[in-house]
């Protein structure tokens, strides 16, 4: 009698651990369910690396070893209470990085959305593998501004990913949300930058829970109405433009063509804050020369020992 009792108790005592389990299962499928991720899907400026006519030591390696590139500048947002992925920039790499966003799965069903900066290379020039030479996509959203949605609906190659339906194109407004879900919203901002053939915007992306900003190419801080150091306050995490280290680097070229703030400029505006802001700042779209890339580097170090970060690829954030 004793054993069956003490039997009882033990099948009643694993029953009840078992549920409690399925509970907490249940309490974190819930949590994850309503989860927004942010990936970075690459780090470097248009070009990426290895970087085309380069003969420096930055991208020598990577041609004489036929090492796979460096995917340029590019976010990824999966949203998993819905099910939907958007790709911020259409890079050069898209084939590589929308493989790390969505797998296998049908782009034209699986990827929900397209936001595009502005109209330099690295940042749009991917959408060609949508078009009919390619994998011939289905109606992927393209969310774009006023002058980038002119641009593309009239000049080739481009209008025909639009006569096609390739892509539908999506009207953005400067500093209205695109709201994506109950959870979910982007929001596009005007920034300073060399606008030939479109408007630059950067992008605030509001999860659930956190927030993060994207900036890949601005002029100068100082050109910019709005203060840098304020909005880095606001947000959670800032993937912010860190082009050059700083102006050595570039001796072949007048940078005052290629405005960008430099990676020293931004560590001394953004020193006095707290260590928790400073943490929040990732350094992104690295100009192939710019020493920051390399983790043994004197630049890198410097950044890391100021508080701040520098952005790598596969990087994952909850919003």
């Amino acid at each position: 009698m004793i054993f069956i009792k003490q039997t009882k108790f033990n099948i009643a005592l694993l029953m009840s651990i078992m549920l409690i389990g399925c509970n907490s299962q249940t309490q974190k499928k819930e949590i994850k369910f309503d989860h927004v991720s942010l990936k970075v899907l690459g780090t470097i400026q248009d070009g990426g690396i290895p970087h085309l006519g380069c003969n420096k030591k930055c991208c020598e390696e990577y041609f004489l070893n036929q090492t796979q590139r460096i995917g340029v500048s590019s976010l990824g947002i999966s949203n998993l209470k819905n099910n939907k992925n958007y790709l911020i920039d259409a890079t050069p790499d898209i084939n590589f990085q929308l493989k790390k966003l969505i797998g296998n799965e049908n782009i034209s069903k699986k990827l929900n959305g397209i936001f595009i900066t502005h109209a330099h290379m690295g940042h749009y020039s991917g959408l060609l593998n949508l078009g009919r030479e390619s994998f011939s996509s289905s109606l992927v959203p393209l969310f774009v501004m006023p002058k980038m949605h002119e641009f593309i609906s009239s000049n080739g190659p481009w209008d025909q990913l639009v006569k096609l339906k390739n892509v539908d194109l999506k009207s953005l407004s400067n500093n209205k949300p695109e709201v994506l879900g109950d959870n979910l919203s982007i929001v596009p901002f005007l920034v300073p930058h060399r606008d030939e053939y479109s408007e630059t915007v950067g992008y605030k992306i509001i999860g659930p829970n956190k927030t993060a900003l994207f900036i890949p190419d601005i002029d100068k801080w100082e050109k910019w109405e709005i203060s840098i150091v304020e909005l880095v306050k606001e947000v959670d995490y800032a993937f912010l433009d860190g082009t050059f280290y700083d102006a050595k680097e570039i001796n072949n070229r007048d940078i005052s063509e290629i405005p960008h703030p430099f990676i020293i400029e931004s560590l001394e505006l953004f020193k006095n804050l707290s260590v928790v802001d400073k943490n929040k700042v990732y350094f992104i779209h690295l100009n192939h020369t710019n020493p920051a890339i390399d983790k043994s580097s004197v630049p890198f170090k410097n950044i890391i020992s100021k508080g701040f970060n520098v952005a790598e690829g596969n990087m994952e954030f909850n919003l």
